[in-house]
C-alpha cells in the first residue's frame, strides 16, 4: 500500500497512559517523516496539540467520567457523535492512500471507529495495547479478588462474576460493550500490531486471531548516556497507583526493610498510601526527563504489576539507563528480565519473596553486574524511535 496519509485514532489527544503516549509519538514521528497526519480523539486538550498535525475531536468526556452516567454508557457502547464526525473526516480522504491506525477506543470513542473505517473501505491497523479485544475489563484480572482471571470471556461464569474495580453495574456495561464490539469486529479483516509476543499469545484465541499481524516493540528508552548507579540507595516504583499494579506490595516491602523508596505516579490509592507509609516519597506524575533523573539516581526499579500487562515501557526505559528491574514473574515485563542477569524476578503478589529479592540488591557485586548487563543488553538492540518507525512503515507497505 502506498501510504501518504495516516489517521491516528485514540481516545485522548494527550498522554493519559502508555497507549496514548505511543499514539502521540507515532503521530509525531510520521509527521517528521513527511506523512500527512490526522489525529482523531474524543477527549481533547488543545494545548497539547503538535504543530503540523491536523486534529479532529468530538470534545467529549471519558465514558466513566461523564456526569450523565447513562449518556456515558451509551457513548461507550456505540458513540454516535464520534461515528458521525469520523465519517465526515474520512469522506474527505482517499482510501487508497490513507491508512487508519487505531490505538485506543474503549474509554471514549467506542468500537464505532472500526465500523466507520471499514464501511468506507479504509485499511485498518490496530495496535493492541490492552486486552479489550477479548476481555470485558481489558486485563484478564479480577479486581475484587486481586488475582488474574482464567474464566472464558463472555461465558456465563464471566458475566456473573463481579470482577470490576468499581461495581457490578460497570461490569454489565462492559459486557454489553464487548458484545457490540465483537459483533462489529467479527465482520472486519483488519491488521494487528502486538507490542509483545506475550500479549499475542494471550490473544491467540480471540476474534482477531486470524488478522494479519506483527509484533512491534513500542519505542522506549532514552538517549544513550554513561551508566553509574552502584552507589545509589533508592528503589523506585513508577506507574498508576491502583490495586492491579501492586503498588501496595511495593510499599509493604520497602517499609518492612526500611529502604529508601520513591513512588512516581497517581491514582485511586495515592491518599491512602501517603497516610499509611509516611517514610516513602510520593511524587505524583513527573515529566519524562524528571523520571530519567530519578531513575539514574536509583539502584533499581520495582515492577509489581499483578496483572499480565502487555509490555511494560517503564521497565525497558530503566534498563536503557542501566537500572536493574525487580519484576513480578507473571507479567509481560518478566520476559525482558533474566534473573540475576539484568534484574530479579519474584513470585507475583508475594511480599516475603519481594523482600528477599530487594535484600539481594545489597550485594554490591551482584548489583554492579546486573546494572552492567541491563545497559549492555539493551543497547545491543535498543528500542529506539527510529527502529519503531522502520518496523511500522514496513508493516504499512505490506498491507
Amino acid at each position: 500500500m502506498n501510504v501518504k496519509t495516516v489517521v491516528i485514532i485514540n481516545d485522548f489527544n494527550y498522554i493519559q497512559g502508555g497507549a496514548s503516549k505511543v499514539a502521540i509519538d507515532t503521530a509525531r514521528i510520521l509527521l517528521n517523516k513527511g506523512y500527512k497526519v490526522y489525529f482523531f480523539s474524543a477527549v481533547n486538550r488543545p494545548e497539547e496539540n503538535i504543530d503540523g498535525i491536523e486534529y479532529v475531536t468530538t470534545n467529549q468526556n471519558e465514558v466513566l467520567k461523564e456526569k450523565n452516567k447513562i449518556l456515558g454508557c451509551i457513548n461507550g457502547i456505540y458513540n454516535v457523535k464520534s461515528a458521525r464526525q469520523l465519517k465526515a473526516l474520512l469522506k474527505k480522504l482517499d482510501n487508497k492512500t490513507t491508512l487508519i491506525h487505531i490505538h485506543g477506543w474503549t474509554k471514549a470513542l467506542s468500537s464505532c471507529v472500526f465500523k466507520v473505517a471499514n464501511d468506507l473501505n479504509f485499511k485498518i491497523v490496530v495496535t493492541i495495547h490492552e486486552y479489550f479485544m477479548h476481555c470485558p475489563n481489558g486485563g484478564f484480572y479480577n479486581y475484587k479478588e486481586n488475582q488474574i482471571c482464567t474464566l472464558n470471556p463472555l461465558s456465563l461464569k464471566c458475566i456473573k462474576c463481579n470482577c470490576d474495580s468499581r461495581n457490578y453495574f460497570i461490569k454489565l456495561y462492559r459486557v454489553i460493550r464487548q458484545k457490540i464490539q465483537n459483533r462489529i469486529i467479527k465482520n472486519i479483516k483488519a491488521n494487528a500490531i502486538y507490542v509483545s509476543d506475550f500479549s499475542k499469545n494471550i490473544l491467540n484465541k480471540s476474534l482477531i486471531k486470524d488478522w494479519n499481524s506483527v509484533v512491534i516493540d513500542n519505542p522506549a528508552g532514552y538517549e544513550k548516556e554513561e551508566r553509574n548507579i552502584e552507589k545509589n540507595k533508592t528503589v523506585v516504583y513508577l506507574g498508576r497507583l491502583s490495586k492491579e499494579k501492586g503498588v501496595d506490595i511495593f510499599c509493604q516491602s520497602v517499609t518492612r526493610l526500611n529502604q529508601e523508596a520513591i513512588v512516581i505516579g497517581d491514582g485511586s490509592l495515592k491518599k491512602e498510601l501517603e497516610q499509611k507509609y509516611d517514610k516513602i516519597k510520593f511524587l505524583g506524575w513527573k515529566t519524562k526527563e524528571e523520571i530519567k533523573d530519578i531513575l539514574k539516581s536509583s539502584r533499581a526499579l520495582v515492577f509489581t504489576s499483578l496483572w499480565y500487562e502487555t509490555m511494560g515501557l517503564t521497565a525497558i526505559e530503566a534498563l536503557s539507563l542501566g537500572v536493574p528491574v525487580v519484576v513480578a514473574n507473571k507479567s509481560a515485563t518478566a520476559t525482558y528480565i533474566t534473573d540475576k542477569v539484568n534484574g530479579l524476578k519474584y513470585e507475583s503478589g508475594n511480599v516475603d519473596d519481594l523482600c528477599d529479592k530487594l535484600k539481594m540488591l545489597d550485594d554490591e557485586k551482584l548489583l554492579q553486574e546486573m546494572s552492567k548487563n541491563a545497559y549492555e543488553l539493551y543497547w545491543k538492540n535498543p528500542l529506539t524511535e527510529e527502529k519503531y518507525i522502520d518496523d511500522l512503515l514496513k508493516f504499512y507497505k505490506q498491507l
